[in-house]
């Protein structure tokens, strides 16, 4: 074998040998932030947005029996963050923009604890996800130093909703539960000043709860 040919075949092995090593390093990073984000949520949520029950609805199917709540919700800020694609990168983006602000990528370099729930909510094909600011933060919530990071004056709201289980992974779940949400109230009467045009998706838990995880619909009643 050429010198030529042996120094080739050198160059090549140390760029395959640099391509894992960023490889790794990378997926190390990945898994550091991820790991962080997750630890977080799961030691951190002691704190929920407020809400009072004003009536409960009974839903009968021959899938099984639920309820559907009616709630007040008091006007809030929420720190959001927005795409106008709608795929889990895009809400992984989302994510941990906002993670990036409650663990001090903000003005005051402050350190917020995670709350729940976690909003998203599709908007003349805007998609927001918003986290809950918690009291102590609720009067003067810091400022987001990324552009594309806000804070949200959420009004007082009454919403109708319903709670399911099990992991909400696609469009198409949460749309399934949005229609079965909508065909019971409409069935029931009680559809009346409620806004379909759009809802809220609410999700609680943290990625590695398996067993009583709690998800939610929203919608708006004008």
């Amino acid at each position: 074998q050429s010198y030529y040919n042996r120094g080739s075949n050198s160059v090549s092995v140390f760029h395959q040998n640099s391509f894992r090593k960023m490889h790794i390093l990378g997926f190390a990073i990945v898994l550091v932030v991820f790991s962080l984000a997750q630890a977080q949520y799961e030691t951190e949520v002691n704190e929920e947005t407020p809400y009072t029950v004003v009536k409960t609805i009974p839903v009968k199917t021959v899938d099984g029996d639920w309820t559907i709540e009616e709630r007040d919700y008091p006007a809030a800020k929420w720190v959001c963050h927005e795409t106008d694609r709608p795929n889990s990168r895009s809400q992984r983006k989302s994510f941990f923009s906002l993670f990036k602000y409650i663990v001090g990528t903000n003005a005051d370099g402050a350190e917020i604890p995670m709350t729940a729930p976690v909003s998203m909510q599709k908007d003349a094909g805007v998609y927001r996800m918003c986290f809950y600011l918690p009291a102590a933060h609720q009067a003067a919530p810091p400022a987001p130093t990324d552009a594309d990071v806000f804070i949200q004056d959420r009004p007082s709201m009454t919403v109708v909703t319903r709670t399911f289980g099990g992991f909400a992974t696609k469009d198409s779940h949460w749309e399934t539960e949005a229609k079965d949400l909508k065909d019971a109230l409409q069935k029931a009467g009680e559809d009346k000043a409620v806004d379909f045009s759009t809802y809220y998706r609410a999700g609680y838990d943290a990625p590695t709860t398996f067993v009583g995880r709690r998800n939610e619909i929203w919608y708006v009643k004008n």
